[in-house]
């Protein structure tokens, strides 16, 4: 039997108006009455963990369950978990749905991913949503619009310990003729340089895109989104190498 769900928050790092929001909070009603929407003001893209430390962060209640935030996505996940439900913490969050795909070694940049991080640390089940095409159009959703509900009740079923903290990207599409919608996969190692734009007039560069590999390996986020399947990765919070820290403490 599913976990019972009382009440949900939502965020995303593309910014409250983002046509992804909107879309997952649809989905979040499929689940309960009651869902909180804490989100940034702009878009938070690639901001990974970051937090606002000892500066002023503007907010505004827009309503009785949804609030703007002006900063980062764990800075509206501190914002939400310490005051707003301080007292009545959530049985859920759920982060995204991203304009794109986060997978591999974009992880680690994602404010999405980073946001549900931040719920699993204190002990909520926590999952990122990301869809692979996804833009400012409601269309480009429509495989997580279609799929979403019935991922997330099947994560919430699984008999692992608390919390839950996965990471969800969805293909442009999926054959109804599959059985076979999704795979578990662990991450891409995809990395091999970025793009970067010099300006030695001004003396400023920008960082534009992961320049990846595009070797796709079996069992791997990214190989799921090749075979047009959605991807379910478990991510740890523990960053430690267990692996060198025991072989470490035997010598």
């Amino acid at each position: 039997m599913e976990n019972f769900i009382n009440k949900i928050l939502i965020t995303n790092d593309d910014g409250f108006d983002a046509v992804g929001l909107q879309v997952l909070k649809s989905i979040a009603y499929e689940f309960c009455d009651t869902v909180y929407v804490v989100s940034p003001k702009h878009n938070q893209s690639a901001k990974s963990r970051s937090i606002t430390l000892m500066d002023k962060i503007s907010f505004e209640h827009k309503n009785l369950y949804e609030w703007i935030v002006d900063g980062t996505p764990t800075d509206c996940v501190i914002f939400a978990l310490n005051h707003i439900m301080n007292t009545s913490k959530p049985d859920l969050i759920l982060s995204g749905i991203n304009a794109g795909s986060n997978i591999g070694d974009e992880v680690s940049y994602s404010g999405t991913v980073a946001a549900a991080m931040e719920g699993a640390l204190r002990g909520i089940n926590s999952i990122a949503l990301s869809q692979l095409g996804g833009d400012h159009k409601s269309n480009s959703y429509l495989c997580s619009k279609n799929y979403s509900v019935e991922i997330i009740k099947n994560l919430l079923k699984l008999k692992i310990k608390a919390p839950l903290y996965f990471n969800v990207n969805f293909p442009l599409n999926i054959s109804e003729s599959d059985n076979s919608k999704f795979l578990y996969t662990k991450l891409a190692s995809q990395k091999k340089s970025d793009e970067i734009f010099v300006n030695n007039t001004d003396t400023s560069y920008k960082i534009g895109r992961m320049l990846n590999s595009y070797q796709t390996t079996q069992e791997t986020d990214m190989d799921a989104l090749s075979k047009n399947k959605i991807s379910l990765t478990p991510l740890t919070l523990d960053l430690t190498n267990i692996s060198l820290f025991n072989q470490l403490n035997k010598r």
